[in-house]
This record gives structure tokens, C-alpha cells and sequence, in this order.
């Protein structure tokens, strides 16, 4: 067996298969809430402004499902500034969240990992939500839409934003790599993709598969479509036999769940989480 085999089945120490399912499980927990907590700020401020505008709607935690569809009685300025100026903040706060992560360096693992995947999903509110609105009317989709009427030219826009995004990943993978706890992690190329899968890879399947849930029924594909577009990282764009030598890295000896009843405690989180998502108002 290579040096960059299947060193995941080592039975003791940060690549066994114990600690790189906990680490994924952990993972996929933190894009959840991540995502869970970008769906709530982005459907908040939107809802107070269509209620500010006696524009009917029927307002859950993370979904609002429009009663009309008059475009009568709208002007360009109060689109964008509605449906635009949510991803427009939220990315901003996305970009501070970066500046955290590269000016407070010694940051333990959890929390980077948590500040990275908020960061990563807020930055991406406008690039993944112009791809998203491609077809879908909601969101960034709705001042994309109005103002790019051409399915076509829609469709250029949004397949330029995603190619952009799949040949500068190197910077989100680097910055995922930087949440290791270990350097065995990081000693080959093998390593490094094994921990880039763990991390974000997978997690981002399995929480995609949770989120849907939350978007159920379906009012509107926009979220699901923002959620399969921010996977674009999985798509590698580096052939360097390194992915990214000399990272600094917080050590850490501490299990990943220190106790059963955590992975319990998040369980429950996400259930109390999915149960308030399904109460809804009328404004």
C-alpha cells in the first residue's frame, strides 16, 4: 500500500475510522446550523422589509411563500433594495468573518471550522445566489430576473459566476485545511484530500440531504438550489503535487465529541430547529 492509500484504516490516531467519522458528523453539524442560521437572517430581513411594503406573505423561519406576484406596483430600486440588499450585507459580514479568521490565528479548531463554513456560506450569497437564480424566482434570483429578462443571458452570467468560483477554490480549500487539528492531516497530498473530504466534501452532502427537509414542500427551489450550488469546492482545480505545503495549524488532543451525549444534544437541536421551521404567519 502508497503512502497516500488507504491510511484511513488505521486503527489508532487522527486517520483512523473513528475519528474521521466523528469529524465528518461534527462537520456536517456546523453546515447545518451554518446554513440554518444564513436561511433565517437572509428570510428575517426580507420578510420585514415586505411587511414594511404590505406585501402578503406567508413567513416561516426559513421560507416565505408569496401570496402575489403583481410586479404592478414595484419599482426597480425597491427590488434590489428587498431582495438585493439582504446577500449584499450578509456577504460584507461574510468578508469580516475572513478578516477574523486571518488576523486572529491562533483560534481553536471548532471554532475556526465554525467561522470558516459561516464565512464560506456568506460570502457565497451572491455568486451561489445569482446561480440559483438562474431559474428560480426568489432571492437574489428576483432583481436578477427583472433586471437580466434573457434566459440566455442569465444563463451566461450565472455558468461565468460558477466557473469563476470552481477555479479559485483553492482559497476555500485552503482555508478548510487550516481547521486541522493535526499535522498528519497535511503530510501528502493523500492526506490532505482525505481531511478536505471529511470536512467539507461529505459533510456537505449529508447536510444538504437535512436541509431539504427544512425546505419542504418546496414554495420555491431557490434555497435548494444555493445549497447544491456552494458545493462547487468539491470540484478540485489543482494538480500540485502539495496541495497547500506550510499551513499553521492549532494542535489539538482533545476528542472531536467528548461525549456521546453531544452528538445527542445536536440531534435534538436540528429537530427543535426543522419543528419551529414548520409554523408560519400571514403579514
Amino acid at each position: 500500500m502508497g503512502q497516500d492509500g488507504l491510511t484511513s484504516t488505521f486503527e489508532e490516531g487522527p486517520l483512523s475510522r473513528r475519528t474521521l467519522f466523528e469529524l465528518r458528523l461534527y462537520s456536517t453539524f456546523i453546515f447545518v446550523f451554518a446554513a440554518l442560521l444564513l436561511q433565517f437572517i437572509l428570510t428575517f430581513y426580507t420578510a420585514s422589509l415586505l411587511q414594511a411594503y404590505s406585501y402578503p406573505i406567508r413567513y416561516g423561519l426559513f421560507t416565505i411563500n408569496y401570496l402575489s406576484e403583481s410586479r404592478a406596483n414595484w419599482t426597480v430600486d425597491q427590488v434590489f433594495l428587498v431582495f438585493g440588499s439582504g446577500p449584499l450585507i450578509v456577504s460584507a459580514a461574510g468578508w469580516f468573518l475572513l478578516f477574523i479568521l486571518r488576523t486572529i490565528r491562533f483560534l481553536k479548531w471548532k471554532t475556526r471550522l465554525a467561522v470558516t463554513w459561516m464565512a464560506f456560506l456568506m460570502v457565497n450569497a451572491i455568486p451561489c445566489g445569482l446561480v440559483a437564480g438562474l431559474f428560480f424566482f426568489d432571492g437574489i434570483g428576483i432583481p436578477f430576473q427583472w433586471t437580466v429578462e434573457s434566459i440566455i443571458a442569465r444563463g451566461v452570467i450565472a455558468i461565468a459566476v460558477l466557473l469563476i468560483l470552481v477555479v479559485f477554490n483553492r482559497y476555500w480549500r485552503l482555508l478548510f485545511l487550516k481547521t486541522s487539528f493535526s499535522a498528519a492531516f497535511l503530510h501528502t497530498r493523500g492526506h490532505q484530500k482525505i481531511f478536505l473530504t471529511n470536512i467539507y466534501t461529505r459533510p456537505w452532502i449529508y447536510g444538504l440531504i437535512i436541509l431539504m427537509l427544512f425546505n419542504w414542500p418546496f414554495y420555491s427551489f431557490f434555497w435548494p438550489a444555493f445549497l447544491v450550488s456552494v458545493g462547487y469546492c468539491a470540484i478540485p482545480f489543482s494538480n500540485h503535487k502539495h496541495l497547500y505545503p506550510n499551513i499553521l495549524i492549532m494542535k489539538s488532543g482533545n476528542k472531536i465529541f467528548a461525549s456521546r451525549t453531544h452528538i445527542l444534544y445536536f440531534i435534538i437541536a436540528i429537530v427543535i430547529a426543522w419543528i419551529a421551521g414548520n409554523f408560519s404567519i400571514n403579514f
